[in-house]
């Protein structure tokens, strides 16, 4: 195993490039930061203060320095295409901040343009790293609740926007700015591929011409059906579950800190038969009884390391992606068919 530093370049430091990248990068034994750009100075003369690394205004002139190995990308969405494509051709691998792309086309040439370049492609989604995923992952997985049929995701709160992810000439929006992490994670649980949305999306409290409040229900081609809303406009007294699993033999409710599982075991209880006939005592229902079991557990899974743990593991010791762009290339066509699916307008407010 190496025991060399992967030598970054960061490009663009607003918050997500520093507070989520840089933040992350920070401090690792297997990760140094080279060079930065961003075209503020202040922003520059920070990281040149912390890191003693090399700055620039502009990719570009970033991608002429010869010791980077991987370029980061956390500029605004609309660029991660452009960006990423460029430092390929430079002979750059890639780190790519979510959403990978605006488009599926532009994904698939994204992809094409790392197998040409012989480099790696690595996106940023990152909570299929965290320990709710993977403790959602293992539950699904386990069987304890049978088949899953259907997934609920609800995360909202009230925030009225005016940076530039309120704009879609940056690619702004909640469908491209949030969903994508939560559309990863119910792809990851669904286990199979989107055959059919409906989708509805809004512009409700923020200004800018872009939607804040995005509601989908998606169809899997294994049957499986998922609900999922993501709005910065709603302020419920009572919160909703964050993750509702239902399953063929229990369910899974889960805040993203605590779950419940709720569940019976198929193998100690008899087959029922139809009674084809006048209902007994004019009841609906039987006598049957499930054995129900329920317990809460930490929403916490196997530790499956970090994102830039695992770009280190497959830059030095040849290690397995975690995230395959061919992954997340999912996520993108599942975004493009929520917003075919609606009749937002894209347009703001007067």
């Amino acid at each position: 195993m190496s025991k060399e530093p992967v030598r970054y370049g960061v490009v663009g430091l607003g918050r997500a490039g520093w507070d989520i990248h840089v933040a992350a990068l920070r401090g690792r034994a297997d990760a140094k930061i080279v060079a930065i750009a961003d075209p503020l100075e202040a922003r520059r003369n920070e990281a040149a203060t912390e890191f003693g690394c090399k700055t620039y205004t502009d990719i570009t002139s970033l991608l002429k320095q010869e010791d980077i190995e991987v370029v980061t990308i956390a500029t605004p969405s609309v660029l991660h295409g452009p960006d990423t494509k460029q430092a390929l051709r430079a002979g750059k691998h890639v780190v790519v901040e979510k959403p990978m792309a605006m488009s599926l086309a532009e994904a698939d040439s994204m992809i094409k343009a790392a197998k040409a370049a012989r480099k790696k492609l690595f996106v940023h989604q990152n909570y299929r790293f965290f320990p709710e995923c993977t403790h959602l992952k293992e539950v699904v997985d386990s069987g304890i609740i049978g088949k899953v049929f259907h997934i609920r995701c609800y995360i909202t709160g009230f925030n009225r926007r005016n940076d530039w992810q309120t704009l879609s000439k940056n690619g702004g929006g909640v469908l491209n700015n949030t969903c994508p992490h939560f559309i990863d994670q119910i792809l990851l649980y669904a286990g199979a591929p989107v055959k059919e949305v409906m989708g509805d999306l809004r512009q409700i409290a923020s200004p800018g011409d872009v939607e804040d409040h995005v509601k989908a229900f998606i169809r899997f081609e294994n049957g499986c059906t998922a609900d999922m809303e993501i709005s910065s406009v709603e302020n419920i007294a009572m919160p909703m579950p964050k993750w509702v699993f239902c399953g063929s033999t229990g369910t899974l409710t889960s805040d993203g800190q605590k779950s419940t599982i709720r569940w019976y075991d198929p193998k100690q209880v008899k087959p029922l038969k139809v009674v084809d006939g006048p209902v007994l005592a004019r009841k609906y229902g039987n006598e049957d009884k499930l054995p129900w079991h329920e317990k809460e557990v930490d929403a916490k899974g196997p530790d499956r390391g970090t994102f830039y743990g695992n770009v280190a593991d497959v830059l030095r010791n040849k290690g397995a992606m975690f995230i395959t762009p061919e992954s997340v290339r999912e996520v993108i066509r599942t975004i493009g068919m929520i917003r075919k699916g609606t009749k937002f307008s894209g347009k703001a407010k007067k």
